[in-house]
């Protein structure tokens, strides 16, 4: 058998030990009760649940973790080390549609617009201004850099050159000896 998991069995087994994350639990390990016997005990003695049930649910709970624990034991090294590392940084959720579809949202918005701290910004106009600003000819009208600049609130060249407001001209260095 292969002693590692491609990507969607990599995911399965992430949702796989975050269930059984939730059942041993209280609060990600901060007490020491598990919080699934407390919850098939809560059931029993409420009436919400029949014996035969709760043995089910303790059952299914053991099962998991045997599945789990002999997959994981099968998996080489590296393997074992990717999944104890990915199942910390793992977290299981239950939210409604309309949150879902706000995080879709945003996660597409995040890779269709980049953001950064307006300085890195400067910073990387400065790089882009000094390959395509410097001796430009350009008529400013056609030019996308230009829109990009305005659009962004880019400081404009002090040159006042008549076919760009960001064009300037070869900056000669002084010597001071």
């Amino acid at each position: 058998m292969q002693d590692y998991l491609n990507s969607e069995m990599r995911n399965q087994m992430m949702v796989i030990g975050s269930v059984i994350k939730m059942m041993e639990f209280v609060n990600e390990g901060t007490s020491s009760t598990p919080k699934f016997e407390d919850m098939a005990e809560s059931w029993s003695k409420r009436g919400v649940i029949t014996r035969e049930e709760r043995k089910n649910l303790k059952t299914a709970a053991t099962l998991l973790k045997k599945f789990w624990n002999s997959v994981y034991d099968r998996m080489g090294k590296k393997e074992q080390e990717m999944l104890t590392k990915k199942l910390l940084k793992y977290d299981f959720r239950l939210i409604d549609d309309f949150t879902l579809q706000k995080v879709y949202r945003d996660m597409k918005d995040s890779l269709k617009y980049a953001t950064m701290p307006r300085e890195d910004f400067y910073t990387w106009c400065e790089e882009i201004m000094e390959v395509k600003c410097k001796n430009c000819t350009c008529d400013w009208k056609s030019y996308k850099l230009h829109d990009l600049f305005d659009d962004n609130f880019t400081p404009e060249s002090t040159w006042k050159l008549p076919n760009c407001r960001y064009a300037y001209g070869e900056i000669k260095k002084v010597n001071n000896k």
